[in-house]
């Protein structure tokens, strides 16, 4: 069983009419809040600076990040 994650950003809106804007990161499918000094850029940067980019979930066996041959330009090994 897989994920299939949005296309684009996502918007929510909370109980007291705030709209937050959600972006799905493709490496790892966290919910990142588009907010004053934090984006999903700042997030794949965490994600490069740690090395945490590629990782497999042990539950299913896939491959998150750009080494998956299904990600354009990834890779099959």
């Amino acid at each position: 069983m897989g994920v299939v994650f949005p296309e684009g950003p996502v918007s929510v809106t909370a109980t007291n009419g705030d709209i937050v804007i959600l972006h799905i990161c493709d490496l790892c499918g966290a919910a990142v809040v588009e907010a004053e000094g934090t984006d999903l850029a700042f997030h794949k940067r965490w994600h490069r600076i740690t090395g945490s980019g590629n990782w497999v979930d042990p539950e299913t066996g896939r491959h998150h990040g750009p080494q998956n041959p299904f990600v354009p330009g990834g890779s099959s090994r």
